[in-house]
């Protein structure tokens, strides 16, 4: 399966507070998409190709696409992932974003573009060897039993990987779906040998003002893979390309696989 990565550098006026704004990305992104804020989607005929629609209105509860936003000061960098055949959206992704810069987001603050870029990935394997670390880029939260798992065990992640691919594939790049997975990798585990991680909480507020409360888990877990199965390495890649667990519209389970 392929996705389309844009990445955009913003500057704004002044200093932005919040920690994570995955949030904030999502919302300046959805107001970036929007046409005319003062319409109403409900009787637009073009909801099935606007990118607005996509985000914030898609009829599956499975999105397409996925963010990551980081911040130092008064810099943003911002990843927005579009993921199967709504790729051909991005066009009009990119249009629209142009057209809105300046306006006031951010917490009321104007902001610029300061570079903007955009290109394919095809799904590859990671580098994994007998031992690998797998280090998260933005808060990830994966669930085992109605409980974050804080220390997730590596077929905990796997799985997460596996659901992630297959629940894209199927309602946007149905050719390539289902990814079969074998027995062996499926009972597949491996050990824990080191960590350094901590699980936190994160506020956003939504567009009609309701207050969002986003649990994740940050930092890095060291597993021994010497007798996990090959196959592992792609699946560990279609998890660093989708991104995994639950909030990834809000910019949550970004991660990547180091090989140690």
């Amino acid at each position: 399966m392929y996705s389309t990565v844009i990445k955009i550098d913003l500057s704004t006026q002044k200093p932005l507070k919040k920690q994570f704004i995955g949030g904030s990305f999502r919302g300046w992104l959805g107001y970036s998409l929007k046409c005319d804020p003062h319409h109403s989607c409900s009787k637009c005929e073009d909801i099935f190709d606007c990118p607005y629609f996509m985000i914030f209105k898609e009829h599956s509860e499975v999105r397409p696409y996925s963010v990551l936003a980081f911040n130092d000061r008064n810099y943003v960098r911002g990843f927005i992932r579009i993921h199967g055949e709504k790729r051909k959206l991005v066009p009009k992704i990119l249009s629209a974003i142009q057209n809105k810069e300046k306006a006031p987001h951010f917490s009321g603050h104007k902001y610029f573009i300061t570079s903007i870029e955009a290109k394919n990935l095809e799904i590859k394997p990671v580098k994994m060897s007998g031992k690998i670390r797998f280090a998260t880029v933005s808060p990830v939260c994966l669930m085992h039993s109605g409980r974050i798992e804080t220390l997730p065990s590596f077929n905990t992640i796997l799985r997460s990987c596996i659901r992630s691919y297959n629940r894209i594939s199927k309602y946007y790049d149905s050719k390539n779906y289902p990814y079969h997975v074998s027995e062996e990798i499926l009972s597949s585990d491996a050990e824990i040998i080191d960590f350094d991680v901590h699980a936190g909480q994160y506020q956003h507020k939504s567009m009609d003002g309701k207050n969002v409360k986003l649990y994740g888990v940050e930092g890095w877990i060291e597993y021994d893979t010497s007798h996990i199965p090959d196959e592992a390495a792609m699946i560990l890649g279609m998890g660093e390309s989708l991104q995994i667990g639950k909030h990834t519209a809000y910019g949550f389970g970004g991660f990547v696989i180091l090989d140690q």
